[in-house]
């Protein structure tokens, strides 16, 4: 079977879920600094999704283990359905909050379900290829979805009922498609402590990753209503950090297999830390200045995750991948948890530059640990480099897609 025809079914319904997604991580922060909610309780609430994505990484392969994939993603997208419903309800901190915990958990489960099929059904001669097509269906369909807001107002409670559907209706090419259930995942994982031996930097870029990265997905539509954009002005927000994603993924990722991945992503943290200065201390600019310097911010952003995943390779066996991409992978999830909180409380005492001060801060802190590790440790020959993997930060599962968990090379010692 053509490899592009065997995964295409679960790739469909992915696109369904992301433009869901995408179009409700604008909405909901959107409607509740209308409803009168201050910035730190919208923190709340987009912690709660994270949180519950981290418990899904943990018990939704469970489930999958138990009932299979096809039987396992009709659950979870009937409940992600529910849920969404359910916001619709009354605008309630306590409600919402909840909603997106039980959300968060169905999201990851949904996508682990996604990345293990993709994986199962697609050999590794041409997993590279197929993951490209992956991740470009990913992100495109994440960036969409806001745009929405370019054409409608943000009132009523039309949204939810699409997206509602959007969700209900990545079912029908799971459903549809034939043949039985791909491989389950793997449950395997390194001890955290195991992978901070092997490599610091990863561990920590991860972890200030998610405090970064979180906030500025959940809150960066926030941040242009506070300082007077118009709603369709402040969700091109939310779409320029995924399109500029899409356009510096594999030129940061080709820059990193020609030269030491730590320069690279200390290069990629630095202009991270100055496109959000000029956007935090610059006087106001016109809404194409901020979607341009959103942009080059999401790319570099979006990019330094999988040269975390190279990096860290060039230091782990290929027996040692799978594991060691699933425990990074719950790194960094524990800053997506904790980031869209610090993030909102910044901007809460800061203004709205705060969610661009607290993205900053967190650059710091991952320059200056790198500049600390490489002064502690030499860099790995370039020639000794694993291939660059654009691997996204979805699920646990993501790490059975990449090709260098069966590359044959040595095992090397780091530290």
């Amino acid at each position: 079977m053509n490899p592009y025809t065997a995964v295409g079914a679960i790739i469909t319904g992915v696109v369904f879920l992301q433009g869901g997604m995408g179009l409700l991580s604008a909405l909901l922060p959107l409607r509740m600094q209308e409803a009168g909610f201050s910035t730190s309780e919208i923190g709340i609430m987009s912690a709660g999704f994270a949180t519950g994505f981290f418990l899904g990484c943990f018990y939704a392969p469970r489930l999958i283990q138990r009932i299979g994939h096809i039987r396992a993603f009709a659950c979870f997208a009937t409940v992600l359905s529910t849920l969404t419903l359910a916001l619709a309800i009354d605008t309630d901190l306590a409600l919402w909050t909840s909603a997106r915990i039980f959300s968060g958990i169905c999201f990851a489960g949904l996508l682990t379900i996604s990345d293990s099929w993709i994986s199962g059904e697609t050999k590794a001669s041409v997993r590279g290829r197929v993951m490209s097509v992956y991740m470009i269906c990913y992100k495109t369909a994440q960036a969409l979805g806001p745009l929405v807001f370019t054409f409608s107002a943000i009132s009523g409670n039309w949204h939810f009922m699409l997206v509602s559907a959007l969700f209900s209706l990545s079912l029908l090419p799971v459903a549809l498609r034939e043949g039985g259930n791909p491989t389950p995942p793997m449950k395997a994982r390194m001890n955290l402590k195991k992978v901070y031996q092997t490599t610091p930097l990863a561990v920590v870029g991860c972890m200030c990753l998610g405090m970064t990265n979180s906030p500025m997905n959940n809150l960066i539509a926030l941040y242009g209503m506070e300082i007077g954009l118009e709603i369709s002005g402040a969700v091109m927000l939310s779409a320029a950090l995924q399109i500029g994603a899409l356009a510096l993924q594999w030129p940061m990722g080709w820059a990193s297999d020609k030269r030491d991945r730590r320069k690279v992503m200390i290069f990629g943290m630095i202009m991270m830390a100055l496109s959000s200065a000029i956007i935090a201390f610059m006087p106001a600019m016109s809404l194409w200045a901020y979607v341009i310097l959103v942009g080059i911010l999401g790319g570099f952003a979006m990019s330094i995750y999988p040269i975390i995943l190279s990096h860290a390779g060039d230091y782990a066996t290929p027996k040692q991948m799978v594991p060691l991409c699933a425990t990074l992978m719950l790194a960094f999830s524990v800053g997506m948890a904790l980031g869209p909180i610090t993030g909102s409380f910044a901007m809460d005492v800061l203004g709205p530059a705060g969610l661009f001060i607290h993205t900053i801060l967190f650059c710091l802190v991952f320059v200056s640990f790198a500049l600390y590790r490489m002064h502690k440790r030499d860099s790995v020959p370039v020639d000794a480099h694993v291939a660059f993997v654009n691997m996204p930060a979805s699920s646990t599962a993501i790490s059975q897609l990449d090709p260098r968990a069966r590359a044959k090379s040595k095992t090397r010692k780091g530290a």
